[in-house]
């Protein structure tokens, strides 16, 4: 890992870059380089992201970014030259997924409003509250984020202690507070329309079973877990009411043993991710998905392992990606990804401070806004939830160029057009009835808001798992 830590010190180095952009660049490092379990580790920076000027009043965080320019006849925002503060959880950076889409939303809320980014990262869970002050000390700072569940504690305690600060935390519940919003998910919709998709490729390669590797048993991992156990169950009918026979092999497996799945216990151990996911392929398992961020990147080498000595060019084996877009990774062996948007949480926080309208909308909706398929929030529609497409290819893919630009070394696994191809020719060649049915379960979905079970009690999760396993 020697060489990795030094191209990301020299990378960070360099003012013209971004440390999402540098990040980005060492992880598809790691993902190129593999060999090894450990080959894919993504080591974080061992100090905090910002620079802290203390006084006896306040902190002021110097920004990892410049903002956006204010020329050429741009409108100036009325937040221009303040501050957002985004704090990540354990997971960190590098993880291609949930805090590195944090990050990006709040990028592209520079670009939009001219504030300035500021990134600080949480090592372990006793960072939490010492980052969340440091931001609420900031009198630059006009929103703070925390960036995941496990912050939720940390959250209510220095929100209650900074009530003129506003607040935002993904996937934690803080609710009468007038300065934070609660921002949730919808995932297990998400996790329901490709857990339909892989139970019907399991069905069409003949496989027994599909598989979900999962990282601290959380109550919105229940929601991943429940909802892709349910959207295989509605996958199977689907296919008995649409050919009139069960599907093949996988219906052949007992209801409760056709999902295979484990909690990890992490967002970081990479090699957990790994051994898990290569024990469920060994059993037999078509696609893997992967619900614990970086640990994604094991998934990766686990169906690497099996490719490699066969030739193949495509799956299966498949894995599937969460939060971002990570068809990219391994063009041809990502089956597809169930894009949770964390970084339109954050964009649409900083819209509404920018509008002056942050404490409006939390009181509107008591705390909570919930982005989905199809939502609406206090007349904002915005979507949180999807499975990826060729068109969000393109979105990430752009980043990787960009770092190209910038660096001048070699980010993507291949050309730009090489990667959509390859996804392309994969997505080709699984039957059009199979995407007919994903499309079918996504518009059931947008009709009855309730169809797809929503877990988040121990209660819940005990009675699905009592009929799905």
């Amino acid at each position: 890992m020697s060489r990795v830590s030094n191209i990301l010190r020299h990378l960070t180095n360099k003012s013209a870059i971004t440390r999402i952009q540098a990040v980005i660049i060492i992880a598809v490092v790691a993902v190129v380089a593999v060999g090894s379990a450990a080959s894919y580790f993504v080591v974080a920076p061992s100090t905090t992201t910002v620079t802290t000027i203390l006084s006896t009043t306040e902190t002021i965080l110097v920004p990892t970014t410049m903002p956006a320019s204010t020329t050429g006849g741009v409108t100036v925002s009325p937040v221009a030259g303040k501050k957002i503060a985004v704090v990540s959880d354990i997971g960190g950076r590098g993880d291609l997924s949930f805090n590195d889409m944090a990050f990006k939303g709040g990028q592209e809320a520079e670009q939009a409003f001219g504030v300035q980014m500021v990134e600080l990262i949480s090592k372990t869970e006793a960072d939490y509250v010492p980052n969340l002050e440091t931001a609420a000390r900031d009198k630059d700072v006009i929103l703070v984020v925390g960036v995941g569940f496990l912050l939720t504690d940390a959250m209510k305690d220095v929100a209650t202690r900074y009530p003129s600060k506003d607040f935002a935390i993904i996937d934690g519940f803080v609710p009468g507070m007038p300065n934070v919003m609660s921002i949730l998910y919808e995932e297990h919709k998400g996790s329901a329309i490709v857990g339909a998709l892989a139970a019907l490729v399991a069905a069409h390669y003949r496989y027994s079973h599909i598989g979900v590797v999962l990282g601290i048993e959380i109550p919105v991992l229940w929601k991943f877990e429940i909802g892709y156990k349910w959207g295989a169950d509605w996958a199977l009918k689907w296919y008995q009411t649409k050919f009139g026979k069960p599907a093949p092999v996988i219906s052949g497996t007992l209801v409760k043993d056709r999902v295979l799945w484990t909690y990890t216990g992490t967002f970081s151990d990479v090699t957990k991710g790994y051994e898990a996911a290569k024990a469920m392929y060994a059993q037999d398992a078509v696609a893997v998905y992967n619900v614990a961020g970086p640990l994604g990147l094991g998934l990766n080498q686990a169906v690497q392992e099996i490719a490699t000595p066969k030739g193949l060019t495509q799956g299966p084996p498949f894995w599937i990606g969460v939060d971002a877009n990570q068809d990219w990774v391994n063009p041809g062996f990502v089956l597809a990804s169930m894009m949770k948007r964390v970084d339109r949480g954050v964009y649409f926080a900083t819209e509404l401070v920018a509008q002056g309208r942050f404490r409006q909308v939390v009181a509107e909706n008591e705390g909570i806004v919930t982005l989905g398929i199809g939502t609406t929030i206090s007349g904002i529609e915005i979507t949180g939830i999807s499975v990826s497409t060729l068109a969000d290819l393109d979105e990430f893919i752009a980043m990787g160029i960009e770092a190209e630009k910038l660096t001048g070394k070699k980010v993507l696994p291949m050309s730009p057009d090489e990667i959509k191809s390859k996804v392309a020719a994969m997505r080709s060649a699984i039957p059009g009835w199979i995407w007919d049915a994903v499309k079918e379960l996504e518009d059931a979905i947008r009709s009855d808001p309730t169809l797809v079970p929503c877990a988040m009690s121990q209660a819940d999760v005990d009675h699905w798992r009592a009929i799905l396993g």
